[in-house]
């Protein structure tokens, strides 16, 4: 078993003003390439499971954006919804989810490194 990173970078243009700007610019970067998160956010969902899919009626949202006092780290907050029920035989319902992606900018360059969890091999 070996541990898998996904990483994605995102250029915010800039100079801001302060943090709250700041912060702003970042969900705006995430909501913009929303569709580069949904491979990593189904994989934390249910590991190893390709039936598992995000709602595409309600598709990830930036809940919020923390930054550190230095504003070079922080989180964002994100909700998202996925099928995950269905595989216990819950059909059209929906599990909402929650998780705070860590992220660091260098200049104008935001980076998310992400640790995905271990596939796990049962048949091993």
């Amino acid at each position: 078993m070996t541990q898998e990173r996904i990483q994605t970078q995102y250029r915010l243009g800039g100079p801001f003003a302060n943090q709250a700007e700041l912060a702003q610019a970042i969900a705006l970067a995430i909501e913009a390439h929303k569709r580069d998160f949904f491979p990593l956010l189904e994989r934390l969902v249910d590991e190893g499971n390709p039936g598992v899919h995000l709602s595409q009626e309600h598709p990830p949202r930036v809940l919020g954006i923390e930054l550190d006092q230095s504003g070079i780290q922080g989180l964002a907050q994100l909700g998202y919804e996925s099928n995950f029920f269905e595989g216990c035989l819950i059909v059209d319902k929906y599990d909402q989810h929650q998780i705070d992606l860590p992220f660091c900018l260098e200049g104008d360059q935001l980076t998310f490194d992400i640790e995905l969890p271990i596939a796990w091999n049962f048949n091993n």
